[in-house]
C-alpha cells in the first residue's frame, strides 16, 4: 500500500475520532443541529469518509473520489457553520457556554475537523492526480 493511501487511512481514522468527540460536545452543550443539517452531517461527514477508508485499499478510484468529495463537502459545511455563519454553532458563541470543558472541546474539535477535512481533501486530490498520471493511455473511441 502506498504512503499516500496510508496517510488517507490515518486521516479517515483521525477524522472519525474527532467527529465523535465533537458530537459529544454538541450533545453536552445542547447545541443541536437542525434536521436539514443532520441530513448532510450523517451521510457526508460521518459515513462517507468511513466508507471511503474501507473501499480505498481494494477499490482505489471509488474510495479516492468518495474521500475527496466527502472531505471537501465536510470542510465547506464545517467552516461555514463553525466560523462564518452567526448561529449557535459558531465557535465564538459556543466558547462562552458552560460547562467550560465541553465548550473548549467543541472549540478544539471544530479546528481539528477543519484541519482533518482539508488534509483529507488534499490527500484525496493527490491520489486522484496520481491515478490520472499513471492510468494507461490509449486510443479511446467516443
Amino acid at each position: 500500500m502506498s504512503t499516500l493511501k496510508k496517510i488517507a487511512l490515518a486521516v479517515v481514522a483521525t477524522h472519525f475520532v474527532v467527529v465523535v468527540l465533537h458530537s459529544i460536545a454538541h450533545q453536552s452543550l445542547s447545541v443541536n443541529a437542525s434536521p436539514a443539517q443532520l441530513a448532510f452531517i450523517f451521510p457526508v461527514i460521518i459515513i462517507a469518509p468511513v466508507v471511503a477508508g474501507v473501499m480505498l485499499p481494494k477499490f482505489e478510484m471509488f474510495g479516492t473520489v468518495l474521500l475527496t468529495a466527502s472531505m471537501i463537502g465536510s470542510f465547506v459545511f464545517g467552516v461555514y457553520y463553525h466560523f462564518i455563519a452567526e448561529t449557535i454553532d459558531h465557535v465564538a458563541h459556543v466558547a462562552q457556554l458552560e460547562p467550560h470543558f465541553w465548550s473548549q472541546m467543541f472549540l478544539a474539535t471544530s479546528y481539528l475537523l477543519a484541519i482533518s477535512e482539508l488534509l483529507g481533501a488534499v490527500v484525496g486530490l493527490l491520489l486522484l492526480v496520481r491515478a490520472s498520471t499513471t492510468a494507461p493511455r490509449g486510443n479511446h473511441a467516443l
